[in-house]
């Protein structure tokens, strides 16, 4: 009897699985969404008669602005090809909060949205990976800054 109960404890512990990133943890992955604007600025050069002398681009960008209301995704993995398995919207000051998460990798996205020379909008994902590497902690990421050309 006791042999079994051996056998049963060892074949128990070899068939226990390891748990996967996800939902059920106590840590926390948190960040802030931030907006950029990029646009061409033409600049006049002009020669000692007050003639414009060479005109040229520079490209300008204006910095940060507060994304909010932006859906912010994770994925449980650092697959990018796979469906989100969650999503928060940014609160007021662009910030987003997933809570309840295990130790394991992880992806987070948002969607920038563009314009091109054409003036046509378009949206692409802008991905960032973390790794929790142990439990009951607050992991910041490095702020998500999208793009939008004008």
């Amino acid at each position: 009897m006791k042999q079994i109960l051996f056998i049963c404890a060892i074949a128990l512990g070899f068939t226990s699985c390891k748990k996967d990133a996800g939902e059920g943890g106590t840590s926390v992955i948190e960040g802030q969404v931030y907006k950029i604007f990029t646009f061409d600025n033409v600049v006049n050069e002009f020669d000692s008669l007050g003639n414009v002398d060479t005109t040229y681009l520079v490209l300008d960008t204006l910095y940060y602005q507060l994304d909010s209301g932006k859906d912010v995704f994770i994925i449980y993995s650092n697959d990018e090809g796979v469906v989100y398995d969650d999503k928060f919207e940014t609160d007021y000051n662009g910030r987003y909060r997933f809570e309840y998460l295990r130790k394991g990798e992880y992806t987070i996205y948002t969607y920038a949205d563009s314009t091109d020379i054409d003036m046509i909008n378009y949206d692409y994902p802008v991905f960032k990976h973390i790794a929790i590497q142990e439990n009951n902690s607050v992991n910041i990421v490095t702020d998500v800054v999208i793009e939008r050309n004008q």
